[in-house]
């Protein structure tokens, strides 16, 4: 049952009810309370909800839970690369690609991370996000390359 709530809580939140999305994201997670998906949804509308530090504290608790886990590892690497906290981030998502290499968002997330102090190491990481089927996330990773490619030519 906690899963239809989670999914019925996410479906919600990708509509903008966050209330909604709240209100059965707290159900499954009384019924699931172990569910790094639910932690992780919990978080996104939190955070959708202006309530930062609530969401950060339940991605880190997810990834207590599960360190391989892409989703929550990913948004709470961003949220310390927002903060200049680009060691925290690596040691985030360094778990996440030794279980999943190719994961795209992951590699983005680790070349963001590594920009400033290795950007030689930054573009083996950039390389595998340009793979991302996702437009988007191929973009970002494009345009990452390109400022990459300035401070270390290939």
């Amino acid at each position: 049952m906690g899963s239809d709530l989670y999914r019925e809580g996410i479906a919600q939140l990708n509509a903008g009810n966050t209330g909604e999305a709240h209100r059965l994201l707290q159900e499954a997670r009384r019924q699931a309370p172990d569910s790094v998906d639910v932690l992780h949804g919990l978080a996104l509308v939190l955070d959708a909800q202006g309530e930062r530090a609530q969401s950060v504290a339940l991605l880190e608790e997810a990834i207590a839970r599960d360190p391989t886990a892409p989703g929550p590892a990913c948004d709470l690497a961003m949220f310390y690369l927002e903060h200049q906290q680009d060691a925290r981030a690596v040691e985030i998502l360094a778990p996440v690609l030794a279980a999943s290499p190719d994961h795209p968002q992951a590699n983005l997330g680790m070349a963001m991370a590594l920009a400033k102090t290795e950007p030689v190491r930054a573009r083996t990481f950039v390389a595998r996000a340009m793979k991302d089927p996702d437009p988007e996330g191929r973009a970002q990773a494009e345009a990452l390359d390109q400022v990459l490619a300035k401070h270390a030519p290939r």
